[in-house]
């Protein structure tokens, strides 16, 4: 097995000899040929920055009879990965490891209304394992949970509103109810009703907003998020709820668990879907993948398997940014897959058969590489007809030519892949080219990781960064020779914002594409695309602010679509929707430590996504909480689609966030 990055630069009719550099990753530099200088450099005076070819590890694939189809992790695992299962190793890690926990502890650091939230999440804890029995115990464990003088409204909605989706789904809305239920047994009676309609394992709880009293054990209030999702009509229909309760707690004595003591809806949006004896979307994962020999090996096993065998030197990517890219790679008009994947670990070409399953072409198709790699693109880069491969394998982003059959030829690298997250293709400049856009992240520093997929240098400052690594637009010359032209387009103003997504898009209607960027720390961008001063130049202008989008968030993932079918390309962005964030940015000891504009911008990062909709004079207005769309939890990616095929586009958001087997392991 190759085991290293090796870079031969070579050329039609020269080759550069020697080493140019070799990195703590085990990779050898390849220069541009645009960086070459002096009149001995054979670099030196080529027009177009042309690329350089490349040989990168691969994956070999076992001998017949025997052996693993991925790479054998524990071959490259080194003392490191064994760390914490030393004897002693307690005694050595203690010193700083007993502060940093210390600090986890909201008691210790002062904040109260933590303290008393993670009690009432222990309380909500509890109602959700009496609501699962759904039995005659389950309302004695409720009524447990409440105070002898509690009261109550209706949870259950009651819809004063309706509207019809087609003849699939159906959605309702409620609104404030006043105190109705008196007495234990009443509120109680109506927690089981709400619950019962749910299956056990759907049912959440987020306190999202807390107002501390004087002491622990005097009287505060909670915003509580629940969320219940179940079958219904004996099976044959589906309900899902996302509902927003006040609840008022106060604990008997000090240090007893709270008791609620007044429960009141405030809002509900629930969801019914008629499932006429199919669903709407089925899980085909494991039927698709039962061909893929690597499916349950690579695909199956978690984070905290592979952190432990294979070291971040190997480009271990823990926190699973790797994309992944859908295209038709061999040809049969049908889409693949192409699945990235962290160091060590071989990409994977997924090839879609006619019956619906996949078939692992990865070692034919000559892309089954074992570099880390963020994000993949399948564009026809050559305009021959077929799906050209663009990756991003850390610190290069590569270029692959299809024969139209799904093999892949290796034609040329751009080192410009510093930090990369995504990819975005558009003939920016009308000359029927694809060009590509590059977002990059941060750089490496004393502050930080430094490898893809962690932040190198940590964002300054948190809500408005600046110092992160600039993304890249390489102008497509023909040929597979790309030049960066990132400066002379104008794309170099305030790009180092620590950028995670980018879209094109003619928001203006003036025939050409514009490009949105999403940034994770701070303001987004929304470069309009204007002619320059020659004929046939271009020249972008960051318009976000006066457009109304800068949007200052975590921003993840951006999509356009015309949502309300007025003509205009509508904007929603993914963020983070942090249930923490929401309550310690309105507690007073995080509003006494701040200035107010921190605040404002803290509590917008927390806040969740947003939907901007055009207004037609190049300005957008936030409609996001208006049309609920806001709160998606930890999203990711987010996608525009009519899936009930009505003629409205719909919102699809991928959400999630790692979570560790150990509530203490840092």
């Amino acid at each position: 097995m190759k085991r290293r990055f090796h870079a031969i630069v070579r050329s039609a009719r020269w080759v550069v000899p020697g080493v140019i550099a070799l990195t703590a990753f085990g990779y050898f530099f390849v220069r541009d040929r645009k960086s070459g200088e002096g009149k001995d450099d054979p670099l030196a005076g080529r027009s177009g920055s042309e690329l350089e070819l490349l040989e990168v590890r691969r994956f070999e694939p076992p001998r017949p009879g025997g052996g693993s189809t991925i790479a054998t992790p524990t071959a490259i695992a080194t003392t490191d990965a064994r760390l914490v299962d030393e004897p002693g190793n307690g005694e050595r890690l203690d010193g700083g490891l007993s502060a940093q926990l210390a600090l986890t502890d909201p008691e210790a650091g002062g904040w109260m209304g933590e303290k008393l939230s993670d009690r009432v999440g222990k309380q909500l804890g509890r109602l959700k394992k009496a609501l699962i029995l759904q039995s005659g115990e389950s309302a004695g464990l409720i009524a447990a949970l409440l105070s002898d003088d509690c009261q109550g409204s209706w949870l259950v909605p009651d819809p004063i509103s309706r509207h019809e989706k087609g003849r699939i789904f159906s959605t309702a809305e409620t609104e404030v109810r006043a105190l109705s239920l008196s007495g234990t047994a009443e509120v109680a009676a109506e927690l089981q009703r709400w619950g019962e309609r749910f299956d056990a394992a759907r049912i959440k709880f987020k306190v999202v907003r807390i107002s501390p009293g004087q002491d622990e054990h005097e009287q505060f209030e909670t915003i509580v998020l629940a969320n219940g999702d179940g079958a219904t009509g004996g099976g044959s229909a589906r309900s899902q709820e996302s509902a927003r309760w006040r609840l008022r707690w106060h604990s008997p004595t000090e240090g007893a668990a709270p008791l609620i003591r007044e429960i009141m809806l405030e809002h509900a949006e629930s969801s019914d879907l008629e499932l006429g004896g199919e669903t709407l979307f089925a899980d085909r994962t494991a039927a698709a993948m039962a061909g893929v020999r690597a499916y349950p090996h690579q695909y199956l096993q978690g984070n905290n398997h592979w952190a432990r065998v294979i070291p971040q030197a190997e480009g271990g990517a823990l926190l699973g940014y790797n994309g992944l890219a859908v295209g038709d790679a061999d040809g049969d008009g049908i889409d693949d897959i192409y699945v990235p994947d962290g160091g060590a670990l071989p990409n994977r070409l997924l090839i879609h058969l006619a019956d619906g399953t996949l078939d692992d072409r990865s070692v034919v198709a000559g892309v089954d590489w074992l570099e880390q790699t963020v994000a993949a693109l399948f564009v026809d880069l050559d305009n021959d007809g077929d799906q050209d491969l663009v990756a991003a394998a850390t610190p290069f982003l590569l270029f692959m030519e299809n024969d139209g059959h799904g093999k892949f030829t290796f034609r040329g690298a751009h080192h410009s892949a510093t930090n990369p997250f995504s990819l975005a293709a558009a003939d920016y400049d009308g000359d029927r080219l694809l060009d590509i856009y590059l977002c990059n992240y941060s750089g490496s520093g004393t502050n930080g990781a430094g490898s893809s997929g962690t932040i190198g240098s940590y964002p300054i400052p948190y809500t408005d960064a600046e110092n992160g690594v600039a993304n890249v637009l390489l102008k497509n010359l023909g040929g597979f020779c790309f030049r960066d032209v990132t400066e002379e387009t104008g794309l170099d103003k305030n790009n180092t914002r620590f950028s995670q997504a980018a879209s094109w898009e003619d928001f203006d209607g003036d025939g050409d594409p514009d490009l949105y960027v999403a940034n994770d720390f701070g303001r987004n961008n929304l470069y309009r695309n204007d002619q320059g001063p020659t004929p046939g130049s271009r020249l972008f202008v960051d318009v976000a602010a006066g457009a109304g989008v800068e949007d200052q968030a975590s921003g993840m993932s951006v999509a356009w679509g015309d949502y309300d079918r007025d003509g205009q390309p509508d904007l929603y962005v993914s963020n983070m929707f942090s249930s923490a964030g929401n309550r310690v940015t309105y507690q007073k000891r995080f509003l006494n430590s701040r200035a107010a504009d921190e605040v404002t911008a803290t509590r917008r990062m927390a806040r969740g996504n947003t939907l901007f909709r055009a207004r037609g004079d190049g300005r957008f207005e936030d409609l996001s909480e208006v049309a609920g769309v806001a709160m998606a939890r930890w999203a990711w990616g987010s996608l525009f689609a009519d899936l009930d095929n009505d003629g409205w586009e719909d919102l699809v958001v991928a959400n999630g966030y790692l979570t560790n087997d150990r509530a203490d392991d840092l």
